[in-house]
């Protein structure tokens, strides 16, 4: 085989990839690829969680700090631009993944799901590309922030002091 052949096949697959994900973004399907990942590591999740004192947004925010260690790893190995743009934008977008995962109750959290599926469900097929052109450590960047929307709801407040009950008739 001819390596050049391999690493041409690879790079138009992984530009293939990048237009999948905003085909998937145009034609509305992002949403049904994220919720189909959710789902599929939910139950990771949950005992992870279930194991933790840790509320949902926490549990986000340590993710999201493990995907911005893992973007300056990819800027210090891969690629300084893409690593360094990673996890600047991440840093940015920590207060918006607080506010989206801020929800411990779970019909309350669904309304937030459907956002974040449609951003999981772009990431995905990117993270693909960057894992088959060698960029190891930005894809596994990518994955992790698509971990760190995934956090399941339940079990907490959502603020001190809320107390659900029965509204009176």
């Amino acid at each position: 085989m001819n390596p050049e052949l391999i690493d041409a096949a690879l790079n138009g697959s992984s530009i293939a990839l990048v237009f999948a994900a905003f085909g998937l973004l145009i034609h509305g399907s992002a949403r049904s690829v994220g919720e189909s990942f959710r789902t599929l590591i939910e139950p990771l999740l949950l005992f992870v969680r279930d194991s933790s004192a840790c509320s949902r947004t926490r549990l986000a925010d340590l993710s999201i700090l493990a995907a911005m260690g893992l973007g300056m790893s990819a800027a210090l190995t891969e690629s300084l631009l893409a690593g360094v743009a990673v996890a600047s934008l991440l840093w940015l977008a920590r207060p918006a993944v607080h506010r989206a995962t801020r929800e411990e109750h779970r019909l309350l959290a669904t309304a937030s799901f459907f956002s974040l599926d449609v951003v999981i469900g772009v990431n995905l097929p990117v993270a693909m590309a960057h894992l088959l052109i060698g960029n190891i450590f930005l894809a596994m960047s990518l994955v992790t922030i698509a971990v760190a929307l995934s956090w399941p709801a339940g079990g907490g407040e959502t603020i001190p002091g809320r107390r659900w009950r029965i509204v009176p008739a």
